[in-house]
């Protein structure tokens, strides 16, 4: 897609602030139930990515929270004509959470073998949270208060944004197209911005990611948080 037809797409995405702390934003945590995402909109289509690729534990469906997931469904229904929101994660267990998390692990020890066990984790933790059963400070796929979505077309392929999901590389840092003129840095604008208009704040380094009541999004916006850590749906 070389062009795309909506004034959001003009729009720069602004500077975003750190997650680094997020652990210590106020949390609140309210009853809200999961519900999938798919009944938000008709216009969502769920890949759910992590069951798709064989991860042990990863559930056929996406979940999020009802608030948010009534987010997303405006946010696709606000899209330009022909597109479509593709959803690839969103309630994470954390079974799934420590299987990304050791495996990210693992690829980061093996390039980088004289670097510290603590070193080894910090660098691990900018792309995959460390999974941790603390009410406090729950992962955010944990809460149901994440997503991880793109655009698609009419029949819910995903278009082209620059990277893969799950590209831990700089290519995939929300701001990285910026000065790249061309369809990818126009349709992540878009995406940013109707999600935007919804309440979600994008996470920095992944372009895709986006949450709305977890802590993640308290840090960077200066809110309390409402959603802490909750139970696998089913």
């Amino acid at each position: 897609m070389d062009r795309v037809n909506d004034p959001r797409a003009a729009r720069p995405i602004p500077p975003m602030r750190s997650n680094r702390g997020w652990q210590d934003a106020p949390l609140e945590a309210t009853d809200e139930p999961l519900v999938p995402v798919t009944g938000a909109s008709a216009r969502i289509v769920d890949r759910a990515e992590y069951h798709r690729w064989g991860v042990d534990g990863a559930m056929p469906e996406s979940w999020l929270r009802a608030d948010v997931a009534a987010r997303l469904g405006r946010a696709a229904d606000g899209l330009p004509g022909g597109m479509t929101l593709v959803v690839w994660d969103g309630y994470r267990p954390l079974a799934v959470q420590a299987h990304l998390f050791r495996n990210y692990l693992l690829e980061l020890a093996a390039v980088h073998p004289d670097m510290p066990a603590d070193a080894l984790e910090d660098a691990a933790s900018k792309y995959v949270s460390m999974p941790s059963r603390s009410a406090l400070c729950p992962p955010p796929h944990l809460t149901g208060g994440a997503v991880d979505v793109t655009l698609g077309d009419a029949a819910g392929e995903p278009l082209d944004l620059g990277t893969p999901f799950d590209a831990f590389v700089p290519e995939a840092e929300a701001h990285a197209l910026e000065d790249v003129p061309g369809g990818p840095r126009d349709l992540r604008r878009l995406l940013h911005w109707a999600m935007h208009e919804q309440g979600f704040s994008n996470y920095a380094a992944e372009w895709w990611h986006y949450d709305h009541g977890n802590q993640f999004w308290a840090h960077v916006t200066g809110h309390t948080a409402i959603y802490g850590p909750a139970e696998r749906p089913g």
